[in-house]
């Protein structure tokens, strides 16, 4: 039977086996984002196993009858759990600039019944959300990927009423290491948000890998 010393150095060598398990298990889950994976039920499940919808969403704020808009959506995985979320009184703007998310997102909705989501083709700047009237815009697992992101941002603040929100929902390089270039350090982040005009009001880090931030 091994001693103290031996189960002590064993009980370490499992613990951090298992982190980097769980490491590797997450940046297979996000690597495959460009590929067919993205649109499973296996993919969305293991998504929400470390990035849960329904305590984004209370985090952020979403609730019956608002107008919400997200920016790159893919396959909705997302956007038709918000759209529950605001009811039939509210509404929801999902947009991407894949045409292939956008049809399947489109697909989805009526499949799913989803009658209070608009799912828009948009371009690389360009949201195609109405003017002032959204309550709250979103980017989640998408941000890294912009290729101009103050000018999106910017072009988002005409969507908003005055009052709205932005959230920014994206993988922390600090705690996911290995995150393949999935990831946005907290100063990019703010940094580019306040050039664009926005003002943080609130960092949450409660969730295993990412950062929610909230910006009006």
């Amino acid at each position: 039977m091994p001693c103290r010393r031996e189960r002590e150095n064993l009980y370490v060598a499992l613990g951090k086996f298992t982190r980097i398990t769980a490491h590797l298990l997450i940046l297979l889950i996000v690597t495959s984002c460009g590929r067919g994976d993205r649109w499973s039920k296996e993919w969305e499940e293991r998504f929400e196993s470390f990035q849960p919808s329904e305590k984004i969403m209370d985090i952020i704020g979403v609730g019956p009858g608002m107008m919400v808009g997200e920016i790159g959506a893919g396959n909705g995985r997302f956007a038709v759990r918000v759209a529950v979320r605001v009811g039939p009184s509210g509404k929801v703007f999902a947009n991407d600039i894949d045409t292939k998310a956008v049809r399947f997102m489109k697909r989805r909705c009526k499949r799913e019944q989803i009658e209070n989501m608009i799912v828009i083709c948009s371009r690389p700047v360009e949201t195609g959300f109405p003017d002032g009237e959204l309550d709250l815009v979103y980017i989640i697992n998408t941000y890294e990927e912009f290729t101009d992101p103050v000018t999106l941002l910017r072009n988002t603040r005409e969507s908003l009423k005055p009052e709205g929100r932005l959230a920014v929902i994206a993988f922390d390089p600090k705690r996911l290491r290995d995150h393949g270039g999935h990831a946005v350090s907290r100063q990019v982040v703010i940094d580019q948000c306040s050039r664009a005009g926005f003002r943080l009001v609130h960092l949450d880090t409660t969730l295993t890998y990412d950062n929610i931030y909230i910006f009006e």
